[in-house]
Formats: C-alpha cells, structure tokens, sequence
C-alpha cells in the first residue's frame, strides 16, 4: 500500500466513522465466507438427521422440530464462540476477513458476538417469512455505506480484511 493509498483509507475511514487502518472486507469475499460457514454448520445437522432415520419427506415432517431447533443451536453456538474467540469463523478464516468492533477496531465482546449471532437465527424462526428476513438482515451489508448488515449493526461491528 503506498503513502496515497493510506492516505485514502484514513480519509475514507475517517469519513465513515471506521477504525484507523480498517479496511472493510468486500461483499464478495463476506458472501462466500457465508455460503461456506452455512455448509460448517449444514453438514453435521445433516449428518445427524440421517443418524436419527430421516430418508424421505415423511421423516422430515416427522423431525422438522428437531432438525430446525439442531440448526439454530449449532448455527448460534458456531458463529457466537468462533467470533467471540477469534474473530473469525471457517468461512472467514478462508476469505481473509475478521469481525471487529467498529469503535475500536479491537476484539468483540462476548455479549457483541451473541447478539450479531441471534440477530438473522432470532428472525430465521419465525414461521414463513423467516429465511426472507434473515436473508434481509444480511443484504442490508449491499447498500450500507459501512457495509453492516443489521446483526452488524445491533452488535457494533464491521467485517474488515484480516491482516
């Protein structure tokens, strides 16, 4: 990066309210850490429902309750210790990118982490229109200015690039 660039970033950031030196991750790289962390937490709730004899759509409606509460609790307990911890999650590991305050550019507090995973999963449940709102949730990052999302907004965090 050269002097102008980190000039740039400092105006943009300071422009934005943003962190010195953060550098907000691009959507594309936090859409396919997203497609790649919903696989992290599919597979294994998949696996267990084949365990558990689902083979056709009869089991399914017979486990719907189950498998629903296994996809909320793994997907909670995944995105709230992974980020809580490092910052990170799978699927953000692997596209460079980092969860972070937006005051400070630092770690999130473990309250912050919860929040930002309940957010899309506390919208997820509600019956019919759930996968639409948490879908919403998550798009709001396309036409934020700071890229956030609402569960970024309602924990105080962007997805910067991870150094």
């Amino acid at each position: 990066m050269s002097l102008d660039d980190g000039t740039e970033l400092a105006r943009r950031n300071e422009a934005l309210g943003l962190p010195v030196g953060a550098q907000l991750a691009p959507m594309w790289r936090r859409v396919l850490a997203q497609i790649l962390d919903q696989l992290v937490v599919i597979v294994p709730v998949v696996g267990v429902a084949l365990l558990l004899g689902v083979r056709n759509s009869d089991d399914l409606t017979h486990h719907t309750f189950a498998i629903n509460t296994g996809v909320v609790l793994s997907a909670f307990t995944y995105e709230f210790v992974m980020i809580g911890v490092w910052g990170r999650t799978v699927g953000k590991f692997a596209l460079g990118t980092r969860v972070v305050r937006i005051d400070t550019g630092g770690p999130l507090l473990w309250w912050s982490s919860a929040i930002r995973a309940l957010v899309p999963l506390a919208a997820g449940v509600i019956p019919a229109i759930g996968t639409f709102l948490s879908l919403v949730i998550y798009a709001g990052a396309f036409w934020d200015r700071r890229h956030q999302g609402w569960h970024d907004k309602a924990a105080g965090t962007i997805v910067v690039l991870a150094r």
